[in-house]
């Protein structure tokens, strides 16, 4: 994903680690309330792997529209795949694995995602797995448009 100068979506911030462990680590804290940083949501990562080489990565967050930022911007759901994995259904089928566990494990009847406006890849993995636009939203931060989109469960 460096090499491609990607973003790390739904990769819970690996992208600032050199040590596997300690991010690791870093991801269980967001699991439990009693260990969660103050100011951010309880988050799951999800991590896909074929034949030893990690695929893609995505990460839910149950609680999402109870978070200022995840309810406008984030959604439930972050993910991302590795480049060379791309345009083979590995994010079709990612999302829609975690579409069953949000409804059977979180107890969700629909899920908000989102997505760059220029992310044509991502727009097709949520429009695959049931994604209807709610409507397009401005990001300041990078000054981009972002699409919201719902899923029914």
């Amino acid at each position: 994903m460096k090499d491609n100068h990607d973003g790390f979506d739904g990769c819970s911030s690996l992208e600032k680690y050199d040590d596997i462990e300690k991010w690791h680590l870093n991801v269980m804290l967001f699991e439990r309330e009693e260990t969660l940083p103050p100011g951010y949501s309880i988050a799951f990562e999800y991590v896909y792997v074929h034949e030893d080489e990690v695929v893609g990565m995505i990460n839910v967050r149950p609680l999402a529209l109870t978070h200022p930022y995840l309810k406008r911007f984030g959604g439930h759901i972050g993910y991302s795949i590795k480049p060379s994995w791309r345009r083979h259904g590995v994010g079709t089928g990612m999302l829609h694995d975690m579409l069953g566990i949000c409804r059977n494990d979180y107890g969700l009847n629909r899920i908000l995602i989102t997505c760059a406006e220029d992310n044509e890849g991502s727009r097709r993995v949520i429009m695959n797995n049931g994604g209807v636009l709610e409507g397009k939203i401005l990001y300041p931060p990078e000054d981009k448009m972002i699409e919201r989109y719902w899923i029914s469960l």
